[in-house]
């Protein structure tokens, strides 16, 4: 019989394939109709992205908070019908301030709501030994939605326009993620009368009573006091930054090399390369040093941005995307499964909670630079120059950590 905990990897793998899979990979494809839609600049049309993820700032520690203390599932469905609605009320923005406040508030909480910080946790604490695992395959969920949702993007935007695709889009999120997750999602193991994921024949049977809440109960005060949290951090931060500055601005990015037909195509095969990445680092986490796994994804990564600044043909591109691809799945599963090692369940969704606002402070400003960078010069090779130089950063950063759990 099928473990229950698999129906919460699916619950959190289909939350992520709808928010990230549209704010990561279909927005991208929207930036040059919105851009001529409104008859601003890109680096206007990037404004709502900057404005959500300074919203982070404060939304993600108290959803971190709440995450440890009231029902995760509660606060995934109100992310769904955040996201629902807000998707729709942004079809029928007038302006491109209205656009980027409304994508700032309902994409902020909705991407905080059924991302990482609460699919992470919920995930985390209904398995142990095959941890990275399950974390691994929730986080697929936002590589397929970068194989799916693109394609639905591009289509709804050449049939429909991108107002009445945003419309359908989040009436979809409305009919199909909220009833899932109302009806399938638990917050533990116990409200399903489970002990936790099945150990091995032989294994301590008590390990499984307290394996969803094992390591100590902290207070921020104690978590921003651990020099872990800011290695952790630090790291992750500069690779968000990097990695979100060259998606938002992708789409732009082919359209001034003429390719903005093959848009689709180069994002898909980052997102069909992130499943791979995802699974393979999923599976290793249970098995490597963790901070290997992460130095892998920036190496990776790294890779992928110096092929974009050597001005590339497509199929170097193509190639490029392979490295991106990989080096986004493999941050995502790690990820977790540090945060866990080091403190534990008890305090897992306030530890990402509150690691959220550091790494988005860190985020802010890539989208931003990377437009207006291009704006300036009139490429992105000084952008994904610049965007090499913050990957070395993340490599740097991780040096001092170690994987010591906090008693």
């Amino acid at each position: 019989m099928m473990y229950y905990g698999w129906l919460i990897v699916a619950g959190a793998f289909i939350a992520q394939f709808f928010v990230t899979g549209f704010f990561s990979y279909g927005f991208p494809l929207m930036v040059v109709p919105v851009q001529l839609e409104f008859d601003v600049t890109r680096t206007e049309v990037m404004y709502g992205i900057t404005w959500a993820t300074a919203l982070g700032l404060v939304v993600a520690p108290l959803i971190g908070m709440l995450a440890d203390k009231w029902s995760i599932k509660k606060l995934m469905a109100i992310g769904a019908v955040t996201l629902g609605l807000g998707l729709i009320l942004l079809s029928r923005s007038q302006t491109i301030t209205q656009f980027s406040l409304l994508f700032a508030l309902f994409i902020c909480l909705s991407n905080n709501l059924l991302g990482p910080l609460t699919g992470s946790t919920v995930v985390s604490r209904w398995f142990s030994t095959s941890r990275g695992k399950a974390l691994g395959i929730a986080a697929v969920g936002t590589s397929l939605g970068g194989l799916v949702i693109p394609y639905m993007v591009d289509l709804g935007i050449t049939h429909t326009g991108w107002r009445d695709m945003l419309f359908y889009f989040g009436v979809t999120v409305l009919v199909v993620l909220l009833p899932y997750l109302m009806l399938a999602m638990k917050d533990f193991p116990s409200d399903r009368g489970l002990m936790g994921e099945p150990l091995a024949a032989g294994a301590d049977s008590g390990a499984a009573v307290s394996q969803a809440l094992d390591g100590p109960e902290l207070s921020a005060r104690e978590i921003l006091a651990t020099p872990a949290f800011w290695y952790i951090g630090g790291t992750l931060g500069f690779l968000f930054m990097s990695q979100t500055g060259v998606l938002t601005n992708i789409g732009a990015y082919m359209a001034g090399e003429g390719l903005a037909d093959k848009t689709k195509t180069l994002i898909q095969t980052l997102a069909g390369t992130g499943l791979i990445g995802k699974i393979l680092f999923g599976f290793a986490a249970d098995r490597i040093n963790l901070k290997w796994g992460l130095w892998g994804a920036i190496v990776l990564a790294t890779i992928g941005v110096s092929i974009l600044a050597s001005q590339p043909s497509f199929t170097q591109m193509l190639l490029a995307a392979v490295f991106l691809g990989l080096a986004t799945g493999g941050m995502l599963p790690v990820w977790g499964a540090i945060i866990a090692v080091i403190f534990g369940m008890k305090s897992y969704g306030r530890v990402m909670g509150t690691m959220m606002p550091l790494i988005a402070l860190m985020v802010m400003p890539g989208p931003i630079l990377g437009a207006k960078l291009f704006d300036i010069y009139g490429n992105y090779v000084n952008s994904f120059y610049l965007f090499i130089v913050v990957l070395g950063l993340a490599f740097i950063v991780l040096i001092p950590l170690k994987l010591k759990r906090l008693s």
